[in-house]
């Protein structure tokens, strides 16, 4: 009888760690401790624009219109009048106040799987972090490899009411979760300036 007991201890841990190995756990928002949870929404662009060229962040809305513009004719350094970005660039979207408009490829780091994603201001960092999640088990099963399409710019608008004044991060963390610990990568995306 005390000869089955590790032999039975060991079978049960070998299946919750197989377990954890193949079975993802469940997506969760990312909250960091001490950092505040930001109400954002995204915005696509009609019609749909790509650039692979990053883009910095700005409260001003015509800024980054015209630095999209810019990223898509490079060989021209004077953009067309407000009025004119405005109609080829999100053309729903008007200025706002405390406003920061990130322009942004959603999650494109954790190659197009992210389930979610969530935003937030960490004042230990002065950084606005995007945290993109994807839940994963260890193990794949049937590995495949995919070809994505090149991601639409959209504009993540961000209000600012929150952030105090100053020179800020914009950061997308990409988060894959397992049941034992996750990975986390971090890619800068810019810095801007809060009125």
């Amino acid at each position: 009888m005390r000869e089955r007991v590790p032999v039975l201890a060991i079978v049960v841990v070998a299946v919750l760690i197989l377990g954890g190995a193949i079975v993802p756990p469940p997506p969760h928002e990312v909250h960091t401790p001490g950092a505040g949870a930001l109400n954002t929404r995204t915005v696509g662009s009609d019609p749909p624009v790509i650039s692979a060229q990053a883009i910095q962040p700005s409260q001003s809305l015509n800024d980054v219109r015209c630095a999209v513009w810019r990223a898509r004719h490079p060989q021209t350094a004077v953009c067309p009048d407000a009025a004119t970005l405005a109609s080829m660039y999100f053309p729903k979207l008007t200025q706002s106040p405390s406003t920061l408009y990130v322009p942004w490829l959603w999650c494109v780091y954790t190659q197009l799987y992210a389930n979610g994603f969530n935003v937030e201001y960490q004042p230990g960092r002065r950084a606005v972090v995007i945290h993109c999640y994807l839940a994963k088990p260890l193990l794949r099963q049937g590995q495949t490899s995919y070809a994505y399409p090149q991601p639409w710019l959209s504009l993540l608008v961000v209000p600012t009411s929150s952030i105090p004044a100053g020179q800020i991060n914009v950061i997308e963390d990409d988060r894959i979760e397992h049941l034992v610990g996750d990975q986390s990568t971090e890619h800068e995306l810019g810095t801007a300036t809060i009125a």
